[in-house]
């Protein structure tokens, strides 16, 4: 039979016999996505609160003269370190010390007044015992010698007075401190208790002012009453303070005032801290950051911040469970160290937490796991980081952030919103 005469559907019967003998095509899924975990950092950590202040002066003082007068010198340079007593400005002492003279003067008088009223009263009582004086004469002299003996009080009074307006002449420093610049020229009039000569600050201790928050205050407050910390009235709380420049809290004081009540209007009280500033490195106005430890150290698991995400739930991270599936744990946030995070609660030492490769990792989902470099051994390796037991204490400061082995996973957004 010629097969050009084939009717069309032994043609389409054929070819459909041809076809089937071939493989079929089939749906080969992708391997699971690969991540790297790591399982949290264990430490006793001394928990720490950190605030924002601003230094000032622990003590100033506006310089301004008791007496009127004419300025006839000024005995400091600008900006320099004064010691208590530094004499500092001088206004013209020649009408003061005239008036010193009169005053002297009219002490001289008033003695010489008391003399003669005395030699009168002795006089007078002698005739008195001769019957040649009147009791009425005693009592005159007895009255001029009581007035004669006043006038020479007033007199000395007025001398010292005189004393003193000749040692408002020289302008003194009342603390040691750093004196700004003069504010009024030689030759000018400077008027008493108006005119402002200069200003002094004490810098050394210097204080740094700061507010605490009313849900830190309550939380202190139940510490206290749970004798979790001691009492700030008996043992004032040690500080640490680091400028915006400086890396970590340098600087070493002590809490020194509390304010009484909160502000209703921000819902904070007041602070204030005292520390040493033999150097004075430390200026008034200054921003700076306040560290306060509190209360014993406790174990704590520390995770990287670039494990944590966010979504509108809150914070949460990823952990790869026994079957290498995906699960989605909610966790509460405690203090930042150096890279790392304390988690208060949602994982156990146990658990291994995504550190990268979150973009990849869906809740419920698989993934191919691949083991970080543990935590304490990376953080033992780290400069000036000693091995440290669970028992052993660290503080917050002293926390060196883990290494992770690379990985081909690109590293994850700190924060990553839901898709």
């Amino acid at each position: 039979m010629n097969r050009r005469a084939w009717p069309p559907v032994l043609c389409v019967a054929a070819f459909l016999a041809v076809s089937g003998c071939g493989p079929r095509n089939q749906f080969i899924p992708p391997p699971p996505p690969t991540v790297t975990v790591a399982p949290p950092h264990e430490q006793s950590i001394v928990e720490s609160m950190e605030f924002t202040g601003n230094t000032r002066a622990s003590a100033r003082v506006d310089l301004r003269t008791r007496v009127n007068g004419y300025l006839q010198q000024v005995v400091f340079q600008d900006g320099a370190i004064v010691q208590a007593g530094e004499l500092l400005f001088v206004i013209e002492p020649a009408p003061f010390e005239a008036e010193l003279e009169a005053a002297a003067a009219q002490v001289q008088k008033a003695e010489a007044n008391l003399q003669l009223a005395v030699a009168n009263l002795a006089r007078t009582e002698r005739l008195r015992e001769q019957d040649a004086a009147t009791e009425q004469q005693i009592d005159i002299q007895k009255a001029e010698k009581a007035t004669a003996e006043a006038d020479v009080a007033t007199a000395k009074a007025s001398r010292r007075q005189a004393e003193l307006n000749l040692s408002y002449t020289e302008i003194r420093a009342p603390m040691t401190g750093r004196i700004g610049r003069h504010l009024v020229d030689i030759g000018n009039l400077v008027q008493a208790e108006t005119t402002p000569l200069a200003i002094i600050e004490a810098l050394d201790p210097i204080h740094v002012y700061f507010y605490v928050s009313e849900s830190d205050l309550l939380r202190f407050m139940e510490m206290i009453r749970d004798k979790r910390i001691p009492d700030p009235t008996v043992t004032p709380p040690p500080l640490q303070l680091g400028l915006a420049n400086e890396d970590g809290f340098p600087h070493h004081g002590q809490l020194d005032f509390r304010e009484l009540g909160v502000d209703p209007g921000t819902g904070t009280v007041l602070r204030r801290a005292t520390f040493p500033n033999p150097d004075r490195s430390l200026i008034p106005g200054l921003f700076v950051r306040i560290r306060a430890e509190i209360g014993d150290p406790l174990p704590k698991l520390l995770v990287e911040e670039r494990a944590l995400a966010a979504d509108q739930r809150g914070d949460y991270v990823l952990v790869v469970n026994d079957k290498n599936i995906v699960e989605y744990r909610p966790v509460k946030l405690g203090i930042a160290v150096n890279g790392l995070r304390v988690i208060e609660q949602g994982i156990s030492a146990g658990d291994r937490v995504v550190v990268n490769g979150l973009q990849r990792a869906r809740p419920g989902a698989e993934v191919k796991p691949e083991t970080a470099v543990p935590a304490q051994t990376a953080a033992t390796d780290a400069p000036g980081v000693q091995p440290v037991s669970a028992a052993e204490t660290v503080h917050a400061s002293e926390v060196t952030p883990p290494e992770t082995a690379p990985s081909s996973a690109a590293t994850a957004p700190a924060v990553q919103q839901d898709q």
